[in-house]
């Protein structure tokens, strides 16, 4: 099961997992483990809150070569969310956000890109 959705700066993605919550939590915590599948060395990542087993909030901060032109990066907060379901395994719920800031809004009266359709 996986329910994916976007709503205003937020991405929240959902879905149940065989695993039990503490070996979610360890791949979520432990350095070898996060490298090896979820952040990259150049991705500069802080905990804000952690509830052990429970939930996990960071901090992402964009690659240098991810900035746009002025420089500036994109900063984010990821919050991963843990639960038991029914059968032993885990109910994962993530929210990515902070991309309301990066994107200008579609009617912000910059310049026209394209006029009409083709």
């Amino acid at each position: 099961m996986s329910d994916e959705s976007m709503a205003d700066d937020r991405i929240i993605t959902e879905c149940d997992l065989d695993a039990a919550p503490g070996k979610v939590w360890r791949a979520l915590t432990e350095p070898h483990l996060v490298k090896a599948w979820l952040v990259p060395d150049d991705v500069d990542c802080r905990v804000m809150e952690a509830q052990p087993g429970q939930l996990l909030r960071c901090s992402w901060r964009s690659r240098r070569d991810e900035r746009d032109d002025e420089g500036n990066s994109l900063d984010t907060v990821v919050t991963f969310e843990l639960s038991e379901t029914q059968a032993g395994g885990t109910h994962l719920r993530i929210v990515h956000e902070g991309f309301a800031m990066v994107a200008p809004a579609a009617n912000d009266n910059g310049e026209i890109m394209m006029m009409r359709a083709a």
